[in-house]
C-alpha cells in the first residue's frame, strides 16, 4: 500500500515515472537534448538523492524498498546507455560492436546524467551491504532458496561486476572531466563496504584493477584510488562473503 511506502521512496518513484517518460517522448523525437532540460536535471536529481534515500537509519525490514531504490538508478542508467537504439539501422544493431558502440557514444552524451546515476549506484550497494549482511544472518533456507541457483555467490558476483565496471567508466572518462573526478571519490567512498561483500579470492582482481588506474590519475585521485586499494586488500568478511 502506498501509504506503507516512506515518502522519500514515493518521490522517487513519481521522479522514475516522470523521467522514464521524458527519455521516451526525447526517443520517439530522436532529440536527446530533452534529456538536458531543467526538467530532466531535476527529476534525475531526485531519483538519485542520497541524503534523502541512503540517508536515513533503516531498520533490516527495509531492505526490500532500498534494494528496489537502488533498482531505479539502474534501469534509468539502463535507458539512457541504449538512448536511441530504435532508430539505429538493424545492420549496425547486429553487428558485434554495435551495441558497445552505441554505449561509448552514450557516455559521451550524457556525462552530466551519469554524474548523477553512477556514484548513486556505487553508494546503493554500499548502503544496502549491511542490511544484506542482518539478511542472511537470519534467512530460513526457504528464503535463501529465492535468491536462485547461484545463491550467495550470485549477489557477491554482482557486487564485484557493478564496482569493476564503474571503474572501467572512470577510466575511460578524460583527463579532468567531472565525470571522472566524481566516480573517484565515490569508488574511494564505497571500497570498504564492496570489499566485505566479497570473498578474499575475488578481491585481488578489484585490487588489481585499481592499482592499473591508479597510474592514470594525478596526485589527489592517485591518492583516493589507494584508500580503495587498501579497502580491498583488507581480510574482514561480513556475512554475504562468509555465506
Amino acid at each position: 500500500m502506498a501509504e506503507d511506502i516512506p515518502p522519500q521512496f514515493m518521490t522517487q518513484y513519481e521522479a522514475v515515472r516522470d523521467y522514464l517518460d521524458l527519455v521516451q517522448a526525447a526517443e520517439a523525437a530522436n532529440a536527446p537534448t530533452q534529456m538536458d532540460s531543467a526538467r530532466a536535471m531535476q527529476l534525475l536529481a531526485a531519483i538519485t538523492n542520497a541524503h534523502e534515500i541512503l540517508a536515513p537509519d533503516y531498520a533490516p525490514a527495509d531492505l526490500g524498498l532500498l534494494v528496489n531504490a537502488c533498482q531505479y538508478g539502474k534501469t534509468v542508467s539502463t535507458q539512457l546507455m541504449q538512448f536511441g537504439r530504435a532508430a539505429m539501422p538493424v545492420a549496425v544493431l547486429i553487428h558485434p560492436g554495435g551495441k558497445a558502440s552505441l554505449g561509448r557514444r552514450n557516455a559521451d552524451r550524457f556525462q552530466p546524467q551519469l554524474g548523477l546515476l553512477l556514484p548513486y549506484l556505487l553508494r546503493c550497494g554500499a548502503r544496502i551491504q549491511p542490511l544484506l549482511d542482518h539478511w542472511l544472518s537470519v534467512a530460513t533456507p526457504e528464503q535463501r532458496a529465492e535468491l536462485g541457483p547461484g545463491g550467495a555467490d550470485t549477489l557477491r558476483r554482482n557486487a564485484q561486476r557493478q564496482y569493476l565496471e564503474i571503474l572501467e567508466a572512470m577510466r575511460a572518462q578524460p583527463a579532468g572531466s567531472a565525470l571522472k573526478r566524481s566516480l573517484v571519490r565515490a569508488l574511494a567512498e564505497t571500497a570498504a563496504p564492496y570489499a566485505r561483500m566479497l570473498q578474499p579470492a575475488q578481491r585481488p582482481a578489484v585490487s588489481d584493477a585499481l592499482s592499473d588506474a591508479r597510474e592514470q590519475m594525478d596526485a589527489a585521485d592517485a591518492a583516493l584510488l589507494q584508500q580503495a586499494i587498501v579497502a580491498f586488500s583488507d581480510d574482514g568478511c561480513g556475512t554475504l562473503c562468509a555465506s
